[in-house]
């Protein structure tokens, strides 16, 4: 099959969902493994810490690769020098170190939007490919009566299994994001506080 039958068989609006859709599963195998690994280091460091809190280095921890522990330092930090207001210190930090994220999951959102709107646009395409053949023959031709319907319907159930899976996966790395900003408040508050009793 060549470029060209697949523009027939799924018209410029299938194409396009085609195109989303490969940026959808890149962006989402890309925060599968970005965030599972940030969240594993990150907890292979709270247990060692936890070990032997006085391994706790925030200087070292604030310039780590994990941008996980880097939050969970400056806000050690933050927590030691006295800043009560914990929460709004981690959210934006969250914001700072996890920008990339951010625009990943924004885009996520996007297209879980945009996918149903190409799908209705093919919708709306193939239909009108079939309101002029219906003008411009006397006797409808049920082969491109079909073509017309196929096109419409592809690209509609095409946009809807685009969003389905990604809005559903946006949620989920939501859930992730806003799981590990309670466990950072929680493990901030807690290494924090043998500093402030000192």
């Amino acid at each position: 099959m060549d470029y060209q039958q697949i523009y027939d068989y799924l018209g410029a609006s299938g194409v396009a969902l085609v195109a989303v859709a490969a940026v959808a599963v890149y962006l989402c195998a890309k925060n599968v493994v970005c965030l599972g690994w940030t969240g594993w280091v990150f907890r292979r460091h709270i247990a060692a810490l936890s070990r032997d809190p006085s391994r706790l280095d925030v200087e070292a921890g604030s310039r780590a690769g994990n941008p996980l522990i880097r939050i969970f330092s400056e806000a050690v930090r933050a927590a030691c020098q006295g800043h009560d207001d914990l929460r709004a210190e981690l959210a934006f930090l969250f914001h700072k170190n996890f920008r990339k994220v951010n625009r990943a999951m924004t885009l996520l959102r996007l297209i879980s939007v945009i996918s149903p709107l190409l799908g209705l646009l093919g919708t709306v395409l193939g239909i009108s490919k079939v309101f002029r053949v219906i003008a411009s023959q006397t006797v409808a031709n049920p082969a491109l009566l079909a073509n017309g319907i196929w096109e419409a319907l592809t690209t509609t159930i095409i946009g809807l299994a685009i969003t389905i899976p990604v809005l559903c996966m946006y949620y989920f790395f939501r859930m992730q994001i806003n799981g590990f900003q309670v466990e950072l408040m929680e493990y901030a508050g807690r290494f924090s506080a043998p500093s402030k009793n000192r």
